[in-house]
């Protein structure tokens, strides 16, 4: 049976949830939504919802007052980012997946990947974009030597 708040997919009605109270609060606070306060912002409401907050009020009652970190600024490069990105990949390999335990599975294939592979990557692209696409192309298959999850 679908567990809808175990399965680390965000169905359509979810989605829903998720925008309406990020609208509702970017527009209270008058934050552009492409600044990084307005990313902060989004990526804690898809966070707090997939951590089992599924009603609106609640998880508005969370992001009303929810402010970036000072101490934590957005990933800008170098070292950390790859670091700062394990959460949302864990997150793609869990929406990919049947279970946590393949999630896990992938995401580390495609760490692995990486490191061996880190000659594909230029400096000047799109970290999060190129591992993403190296997870996609592990789970579907598409690399070689790799074998589905």
């Amino acid at each position: 049976m679908f567990d809808r708040l175990q399965s680390g997919y965000i169905l359509p009605e979810g989605l829903t949830v998720i925008s309406t109270v990020f609208n509702k609060i970017v527009n209270a606070r008058n934050i552009p939504r492409q600044s990084e306060e307005g990313e902060w912002l989004a990526r804690d409401a898809l966070r707090l919802f997939m951590s089992g907050v599924r009603d609106a009020w609640e998880l508005e009652r969370r992001l009303k007052d929810a402010r970036r970190p000072l101490d934590h600024p957005p990933p800008s490069g170098g070292v950390g980012m790859v670091v700062d990105l394990l959460p949302e990949l864990t997150a793609w390999a869990r929406s990919l997946t049947a279970s946590q335990r393949a999630a896990t599975a992938l995401t580390e294939k495609t760490l692995e990947y990486a490191i061996e592979n880190i000659d594909e990557f230029v400096a000047t692209s799109d970290v999060r974009r190129w591992l993403v696409r190296v997870m996609l192309d592990l789970r579907l298959g598409r690399r070689r030597g790799q074998h589905r999850t």
